[in-house]
């Protein structure tokens, strides 16, 4: 198993961004919008031919569409859909649109943002990714988690020289996942008492835990996911703090006979999530030991966690040793950050064994078919890059700390905390990448709510003239059709 490879280390960038002319004219720029009348954001808005340059669409591919529309969901009762996660548009290739005239931005400014990346090597950095370097400099490892959704087959090798033994590994796991969710979702291996497992609590902290949930969330209102995880007859609940209320609240109406432990750790060392499995473990004990049949007690002990305990772990060997069933553990890999593990078994074990392989393998063909936008797409139209560029302008050179994230979707109300997960533990930095001091204050604060939860809450603050740069995200499509079901003339707010 590829687990890092010291020939790819490269030297972190030196050049300081400070030090280059183009950060100087980012800095006039900004001035110049702070001081400048015209320059006002509902001046720029009543230029349509600038409204219009600043617009970047995706579209999806048809190989990507009508790969999806073949997928069945495993059930206990089988049934053939005409693919997860589909929509009114079922077939038609779909259009993720960013709409970024309402920044406080020009096309000159753009145009100077890129000048700066290119400076910088922002080109060069993301092959390097794509390849494989050890990008990450402080721990000399590469950050790879877009290998977890490269599909079976995809030509890694050319980027990378052990390309076809890293893919190779991520899809061998894929397929144990596969096999280890579709045999306890039919029923052919149960809990120690005989009972189907039906429960699914999910132990970790950080990405391991609000990854997982957050895209649980996204999915439990889609009809097709819903109807793959059995319409209620299937629970999934998430333990992160170290609070044993937590750990009470998501156990305490669920059945022990019932429940699998999915224990995530990279270490296998995280205290909170180790703390967490070891009252998982007293509780199942104190449950089952007196309906085992089984007298001796260390293999009792041993019968209960090897049929209720499951991990995703580096080190294999400690979470062997806490007494889970190594044919019960799945790997993660050293290139793979925590924030970003959804994507690996830490968030594709447990979604699979509520929603069922099939779903989530739709989950991973959308992240891919992100990752190739990110790529290969040029920067003037890159979604990630022209969003990444923005907060930069805001952060360094317009003063803006601070950005919100507003969901118009219940699906994506976990989104915002994931999205500070992936943002600020990333760039919550104080040095470059080379370990020398910055001048400015890096990364964004971000925070948000869904949609009208927060024009109750801290929109009243956002309106008091207060610059917080937000981000909107809407959707031509509900998951749900009750809105078409139960009409009603009265829109109007009822409290004012």
């Amino acid at each position: 198993m590829f687990d890092g490879d010291d020939s790819r280390n490269i030297t972190p960038p030196l050049l300081k961004c400070t030090d280059v002319p183009q950060f100087t004219a980012l800095q006039f720029a900004a001035s110049t919008f702070r001081n400048d009348p015209k320059l006002h954001l509902r001046h720029l808005l009543s230029d349509s031919n600038r409204c219009l340059s600043l617009m970047a669409v995706h579209v999806t591919t048809q190989e990507f569409e009508q790969g999806q529309n073949t997928t069945s969901v495993d059930t206990t009762t089988p049934v053939l859909l005409p693919g997860p996660l589909r929509t009114k548009s079922s077939g038609a290739q779909r259009r993720i649109i960013l709409d970024f005239s309402r920044q406080h931005v020009t096309g000159e400014t753009m145009e100077l943002l890129f000048d700066l990346a290119d400076r910088m090597g922002l080109t060069e950095r993301m092959n390097e990714m794509r390849s494989g370097y050890n990008i990450n400099f402080t721990e000399r490892t590469a950050v790879m988690h877009h290998v977890l959704r490269m599909p079976r087959g995809y030509d890694f090798q050319s980027r990378h020289p052990r390309g076809n033994t890293i893919l190779g590994d991520v899809h061998s796991v894929l397929d144990r996942i596969e096999n280890f969710a579709k045999e306890r979702r039919r029923g052919n291996i149960r809990g120690c008492t005989g009972k189907e497992i039906k429960n699914i609590v999910c132990i970790g902290i950080g990405g391991s835990f609000a990854g997982p949930q957050a895209v649980y969330e996204a999915l439990r209102g889609d009809a097709f996911a819903a109807e793959a995880a059995g319409k209620g007859d299937r629970t999934i609940r998430f333990v992160a703090n170290v609070d044993p209320v937590d750990f009470d609240l998501n156990t305490k109406d669920l059945s022990p006979e019932e429940t699998l432990i999915v224990v995530t750790s990279k270490s296998f060392n995280t205290s909170e999530t180790l703390q967490n499995a070891n009252m998982a473990r007293k509780w199942l004990m104190k449950h089952l030991s007196t309906k085992s049949d089984v007298d001796d007690d260390d293999l009792r002990d041993m019968q209960i966690i090897t049929k209720h305990f499951c991990a995703v772990t580096l080190d294999v060997g400690a979470a062997e040793a806490f007494g889970i069933h190594k044919d019960n553990i799945f790997p993660m890999w050293d290139w793979v950050g925590g924030r970003f593990s959804v994507w690996s078994a830490a968030g594709m074990l447990p979604l699979s064994l509520h929603f069922s392989f099939d779903v989530m393998k739709s989950f991973l063909a959308g992240g891919h078919d992100i990752d190739e936008h990110f790529f290969d797409a040029p920067l003037g139209g890159n979604i990630p890059v022209l969003l990444g560029l923005l907060g930069v302008w805001n952060s360094t050179f317009m003063g803006y700390h601070t950005r919100a994230l507003l969901p118009y979707s219940h699906a994506l109300r976990k989104f915002p905390s994931l999205v500070q997960k992936f943002d600020m533990e990333s760039n919550g930095k104080r040095v470059t990448a080379a370990g020398m001091p910055l001048s400015f204050q890096a990364g964004e604060i971000d925070f948000g709510e869904a949609g009208s939860n927060g024009q109750h809450s801290f929109y009243q603050l956002l309106h008091q003239g207060r610059t917080v740069p937000a981000d909107f995200i809407g959707f031509m499509e509900s998951q749900s059709s009750i809105d078409e079901e139960y009409t009603t003339s009265d829109t109007g707010s009822l409290d004012g």
